[in-house]
């Protein structure tokens, strides 16, 4: 009776809480609501300067700034900042007569490569007004250092650093592990380069693996030194030098390798160096306005009848409905809306993944199939968009990439532990019975796979990677065996990408709607997003889903670092598969920095 008493008493403590955080969050929502109407309007002055502060993680797509959820300090959960909105406010204030300035301030946010280089290009062209760019962080990250870079002026604190060493990664394998822990990760690929598997069953990377990564490290890197010299007017050779000496990492060695043009405390330029910049005596505050406040007051673009989907495929492809964090099969739902629409004349689909299930890329893939009937399909790749990735844009009229992108890694595997090891030495016993011959077969992980087994998940492995290279084919105009010798799981940049044919041109999520719109024949148009920003109630429901898992990556992450988070991140998946899984995926946990 006691412990029916103490866990009564525990459930409505729980609901009690959970209560009070519905309560708070509707109360704060309604507020927001209702003052949203009389908050003045921004007031942008003559003379202003763009402030472009980076202090969170950007993203392809901006989360609605209007979300509630994120007035609340919730843990595991934090909004990003969306490069779609960065560049609305970027092109507007090229045009813009009121502002004379951008200025970047670098605040210990995140940007990749891909979306580094898409905002660096749509400030090279804002400079082509003849307006001028800051840029200015206690301590610059090397893609944040590329973005700020191509700055007429680049400041830093006195005491910071840049990490300016070149493109590394590093992998974590976990084969001496698993041995020691009793589990056997059973692996059956196709693909010499399906690198995604190592960590299971090796204590180093293959040799192909090396050699990929050398390779697409190798493009990745010229790019960004390229384009960096020729912003700072430093050579390659002596940018690579700067890299080899780590001369960034002090704040004398930024300034006089002419990484940096000066060391000032943020108040010199925030209070001074802007104000004289745009024509202010220098004890006069320069006036700035936040990107953020400045896209609000951009109008939406021409609103003609005829319009061009964006669809947004962002993270790893899951098996059934997707979130935020990842793409499912209700994509497709999102995709068949679009081209029933009938003044969509042309879809953009812009991927931001490293791949995953094959079951959902074929659905989402056999849905922009039919959808490519009756419109125009162009696919703008972002960061990643490898293995799932790839499959689901292959079929596309037209591929944009950014040079850095990650692509390709066309391949698949599939993953079955067995903890029959684990099991033995805890003195866990697990006995079967069935009707047939196969009864379990491949859906338990207390024993390993029989040879049988193992030849029935490398046969399904095949079909799946012939259908995969002969989709690529049919959409790429190619042969098998010319996939085939670009495929077997090999990770390509986007550079590198264009001339194996898996890629058509470089450029951004703005060529790529220019370049369906050419192919739609429109002169102009509006653009349209998808999938549409979730409600506040299902934007809750996903948060306190997801709370646990949230919050114990942001635990690890905190306490262990990057490391700790992804030796959790693998260890999470090998505990979470229950069943067989054949994925088409990249290594994700890769972080090319």
């Amino acid at each position: 009776m006691k412990s029916f008493f103490k866990y009564l008493l525990a459930t409505v403590v729980g609901m009690l809480i959970v209560g009070l955080i519905m309560f708070f969050i509707f109360i704060g929502s309604l507020g927001a609501m209702l003052s949203g109407d009389s908050k003045p309007a921004v007031n942008v002055k003559d003379n202003s300067v763009l402030e472009i502060r980076i202090d969170k993680a950007v993203s392809d797509r901006s989360h609605s700034q209007s979300n509630n959820v994120g007035l609340f300090s919730v843990p595991g959960f934090s909004k990003t900042m969306g490069m779609n909105e960065m560049l609305r406010a970027i092109r507007q204030a090229k045009e813009d007569a009121r502002i004379k300035g951008i200025y970047i301030r670098y605040d210990n946010g995140s940007v990749n490569w891909a979306i580094a280089n898409e905002l660096r290009n749509a400030l090279l062209d804002f400079k082509e007004a003849g307006k001028f760019i800051y840029a200015y962080s206690d301590m610059y990250s090397q893609s944040g250092y590329y973005l700020a870079s191509v700055a007429d002026s680049v400041f830093m604190q006195p005491q910071g650093s840049i990490s300016w060493q070149g493109l590394g990664a590093q992998l974590m394998f976990y084969a001496d592990f698993l041995k020691k822990a009793g589990i056997d990760m059973q692996v059956v690929r196709h693909g010499q380069f399906k690198s995604a598997v190592e960590p299971y069953f090796r204590n180093d990377m293959s040799q192909a693996n090396r050699l990929q990564y050398n390779v697409l490290l190798g493009s990745m890197w010229n790019k960004v030194v390229a384009d960096v010299s020729a912003s700072r007017g430093l050579s390659q050779s002596r940018l690579n030098e700067i890299a080899d000496s780590l001369l960034g990492f002090t704040a004398t060695g930024s300034l006089k390798s002419g990484l940096v043009d000066a060391l000032v405390p943020a108040s010199m330029v925030e209070e001074n160096l802007l104000s004289v910049r745009t024509g202010l005596a220098d004890s006069v505050k320069a006036n700035t306005v936040a990107w953020a406040d400045y896209a609000k007051t951009i109008k939406p673009d021409n609103k003609a009848k005829n319009k061009i989907a964006v669809i947004y495929a962002e993270g790893e492809i899951v098996m059934g409905k997707g979130s935020s964090d990842n793409i499912g099969t209700d994509l497709a739902s999102q995709i068949e809306k679009a081209a029933k629409d009938r003044n969509v004349k042309a879809i953009v689909l812009r991927v931001n993944s490293p791949g995953g299930s094959v079951l959902t890329s074929d659905i989402i893939y056999q849905t922009l199939l039919k959808a490519k009937e009756k419109m125009p399909v162009v696919a703008s790749f972002g960061n990643y968009a490898a293995s799932g990735g790839y499959y689901i844009s292959c079929m596309a009229h037209k591929i944009y990439a950014q040079p850095t992108t990650l692509t390709g890694s066309i391949g698949v595997f599939g993953v079955i532990p067995s903890f029959k090891g684990l099991t033995d030495k805890i003195g866990v016993h697990v006995d079967e019975v069935g009707t047939n011959r196969n009864s379990t077969a491949l859906s338990g992980v207390f024993r390993p796979m029989t040879s049988y087994e193992a030849a029935v998940m490398q046969q399904n492995i095949e079909e799946i990677y012939a259908g995969f290279i002969g989709k690529v084919a049919q959409g790429r105009g190619m042969t098998t065996a010319q996939v085939d010798s670009i495929g077997q799981g090999r990770v390509w940049s986007g550079a590198n990408a264009i001339g194996i044919g898996l890629v058509d041109e470089l450029g951004g999520l703005q060529q790529a709607i220019a370049g369906a719109a050419e192919l739609a024949e429109l002169s102009e148009y509006s653009l349209v997003e998808y999938p549409k920003e979730k409600s506040l109630s299902e934007q809750l429901l996903e948060l306190f889903g997801d709370m646990e898992a949230r919050s114990a990556q942001s635990y690890i992450g905190k306490h262990f670092g990057q490391t700790g988070l992804e030796a959790y991140l693998y260890l999470s998946e090998i505990l979470n598969m229950r069943e067989p899984q054949v994925l088409a995926r990249m290594p994700e946990i890769l972080t090319v920095e």
